[in-house]
């Protein structure tokens, strides 16, 4: 009894549980009406389950939303191209492509597109005798489908109903643990190897972090209630947990250029300064752990001491005039978080602040993503060529191949790291053990009262015990191998070749997978990094560049600036698809670091662009212009030579550049301090400037951090081909 009290469904078996509930009720009513075809909302239920996240009245609305399109776009085609196959083909794949496209680039309406997609493609792939037959098709489709997701929707939301909040809860409040360290990190006048490598790992988890709570909300039930309520509020701790992160960075690029220096001294009550976020840090947690309260918040002055300042260094003044602006950043955005935690928490907070929304140019919101095109490309060719096998060949499962292929294809093209070649042959395993359930058990059955429990098992044994691509090749072998309807006949002609046509339809996706690129994950990584090196060196190039800025300059600037913002993020999805076995000499931790410093690189670019944009011409004498010019020449060649090679230099080059140009560059504003303190300019001048020299100093260093790991990596064996 005591083990039975403490016994507790896992949330893999729960959600294995619901799935296959779903099915067994959507294909008992399907039968119960007699529908056209019962395993059409069997199917339909299937492609959805294997979207796990999100699963809301909002999202399944979504879903349902995507059948209305998809009716209707069929219908049109058929009216275009009754009997023209090629105009028929065109539009079928021009459909596929759009769908795919909009799958990838809209997340939140991801959903839409999918069903909009294989819905059209389950009418389209049918045999009407007249078009009142077309018509029933697409009506019977579409109320399969809409009726899957209704009660697959219902299901997930009154049996185990999941909420997201205890994990954006949890992601948020150790990202502000995480936020704490690095403040204390920062704040350290230890110049220690310690020091240095605990802020890189901590900067790292602290990016980890903000990707998991946008992932959190964004992607993972943000249309709960619980969640909704407080939506505003979530959007907003995410922006402002970034922006600190910004100014992070910042500031440590400012304390860089004071580590001789005593911070005390210049700011006598720095400690204070330091408890106080540290407290409201703490506070923030606590609030949302525990719930809302009561607080007040008591500003912090950084009081400076003046003349100590005025006998340092010129640079060390500089130096500090942009720490002081960043150290009082951190003091607003540290407010702003304990606040908004706050307002998450207390439910009569009726006002909700708004994200505000940047404006993009109209060369970003027209700047194609290469690799979405490349799916675009891939799955509007598959389908076309799945067609003309069917016209020209008619292969085993006739004109399924214009259906079930490319709907797996829908997948690849936004997964492309999902290996087809590892499909072939568990497909055959899997799908020839459904067919003995169907040819051997299901005979044997007299009614739904035994069809149901068999249908449940068989689901709850696929999403329980299978993962990844073997839990697809399970959807797909119980809705159509089983293949239940009302005139119930057992065909093994018929099912065998329909085995036949999805073990060839794997190879085939994997043969055709190399229009997205190399389908080897660590060769995909290794295009990936040099791509990302690439674009770093042309963004380094345009800085200071006076030449005239004409509509492809600016269409090249925004690409490349989108290939950086976008790429660590495939490249981190790509590595993971790496088998390590493969290559003793690089571990998965030692790639999940180098992940973390091209992080740290993307945010240095970005820090260096922000900043060689702000006004600081006045400061510059000729001499200064010129070193920086060479500075920016020496990172390009970085980038370069990284773009050809990621692992060329080594950290002790880098290194040797940096210390060179640093104290070149503090011995002109040294020597030039009496030309500046002539010039009628303000603080925030003063601020710029030395912002600009910390970006350079900050990027430096987060090349070198790189340098130390990719050093250790094999990347000539990484670019090899390997066939398996």
């Amino acid at each position: 009894m005591e083990t039975v009290e403490h016994f507790h469904l896992s949330r893999k078996a729960k959600e294995a549980v619901k799935v296959g509930l779903a099915f067994s009720i959507v294909t008992a009513i399907s039968l119960q009406w007699s529908w056209m075809n019962p395993y059409w909302a069997g199917l339909a239920l299937g492609q959805v389950a294997l979207f796990p996240a999100g699963q809301s009245l909002h999202n399944g609305a979504l879903r349902m939303a995507g059948v209305i399109p998809a009716v209707f776009v069929s219908l049109i085609i058929y009216t275009l191209a009754p009997q023209e196959r090629w105009l028929f083909i065109t539009l079928v794949s021009g459909w596929m492509m759009f769908t795919t496209y909009m799958m990838i680039r809209e997340e939140k309406l991801s959903y839409l597109w999918n069903v909009a997609g294989f819905a059209a493609l389950a009418i389209l792939a049918s045999t009407p005798e007249s078009s009142a037959g077309i018509f029933y098709v697409a009506t019977g489709r579409a109320l399969d489908t809409t009726m899957a997701i209704i009660v697959y929707t219902l299901v997930t939301l009154f049996i185990w109903p999941d909420t997201n909040i205890a994990t954006l809860k949890q992601v948020t409040i150790n990202l502000l643990s995480t936020q704490v360290k690095i403040f204390g990190l920062m704040g350290s006048q230890k110049d220690s190897m310690e020091v240095k490598k605990s802020i890189k790992e901590t900067v790292g988890h602290e990016a980890q972090l903000l990707a998991a709570l946008k992932q959190s909300f964004y992607a993972k039930g943000s249309e709960t209630y619980e969640v909704q309520e407080a939506a505003e509020f979530w959007k907003e701790i995410y922006a402002l947990s970034l922006q600190l992160s910004q100014s992070f960075n910042r500031l440590n690029n400012s304390l860089l250029g004071l580590k001789n220096i005593d911070l005390h001294k210049i700011v006598p009550r720095l400690n204070e300064y330091r408890q106080e976020i540290i407290g409201r840090f703490e506070l923030a947690e606590d609030i949302l752990q525990k719930g809302a309260r009561e607080f007040k918040i008591e500003p912090v002055v950084l009081d400076v001491d003046e003349a100590y300042l005025k006998s340092l260094p010129p640079f060390d003044q500089l130096a500090f005039a942009s720490s002081q602006k960043e150290l009082e950043k951190v003091e607003q955005l540290n407010r702003q978080i304990l606040e908004c935690a706050n307002n998450i928490m207390d439910d009569s907070v009726i006002k909700k602040m708004t994200e505000p929304k940047r404006q993009m140019s109209i060369y970003e919101r027209l700047t194609p993503d290469i690799d979405h095109l490349k799916s675009v490309l891939f799955i509007g060719s598959f389908t076309f060529v799945c067609f003309c096998l069917w016209i020209f060949f008619d292969p085993p499962g006739h004109m399924i191949w214009m259906q079930l292929p490319p709907t797996i294809a829908m997948l690849v093209a936004a997964t492309p790291q999902m290996k087809t070649n590892k499909m072939v042959v568990p497909c055959f395993f899997i799908y020839s053990f459904f067919l003995l359930v169907n040819l051997v058990v299901m005979p044997q059955l007299s009614g739904m009262a035994e069809l149901a429990p068999l249908l449940f098992i068989c689901m709850f044994c696929v999403f329980y015990f299978f993962t990844g691509v073997h839990k697809v090749l399970g959807v797909v072998g119980v809705t159509t191998k089983l293949m239940v309807h009302n005139g119930q006949t057992y065909d093994f002609a018929g099912s065998a070749n329909m085995i036949i046509l999805s073990v060839s339809s794997y190879a085939l996706l994997y043969a055709f997978s190399n229009i997205l690129g190399s389908p080897q994950p660590q060769r995909a990584v290794l295009g990936l990094i040099r791509r990302y090196f690439r674009s770093a060196e042309f963004l380094v190039s345009e800085i200071q560049n006076n030449r005239k800025k004409g509509v492809l300059r600016k269409f090249k600037i925004a690409f490349y600036r989108h290939e950086l913002r976008t790429l660590p993020l495939k490249i981190k999805a790509w590595s993971k698809a790496i088998n390590y076995k493969d290559y003793p000499e690089s571990s998965v931790d030692m790639v999940e670091d180098l992940l973390v410093h091209i992080y740290s690189i993307s945010n240095s670019t970005q820090e260096l662009l922000t900043s060689s944009r702000l006004q600081q011409t006045e400061l510059m004498s000729q001499e200064t212009i010129e070193e920086l010019a060479q500075w920016k020449k020496g990172i390009e060649g970085g980038f370069k030579s990284y773009s050809q090679d990621p692992g060329s230099l080594s950290s002790w080059q880098i290194e040797d550049a940096l210390k060179k140009y640093t104290t070149a560059m503090e011995t002109l504003i040294n020597e030039h301090w009496d030309h500046i303190k002539l010039l009628d300019i303000t603080t925030q001048e003063k601020e710029n400037l030395f912002r600009l020299l910390g970006s350079y100093q900050g990027l430096s260093y987060s090349l070198i951090s790189y340098a130390t790991v990719a050093e250790q990596i094999n990347w000539q064996r990484w670019a090899e081909a390997r066939f398996a």
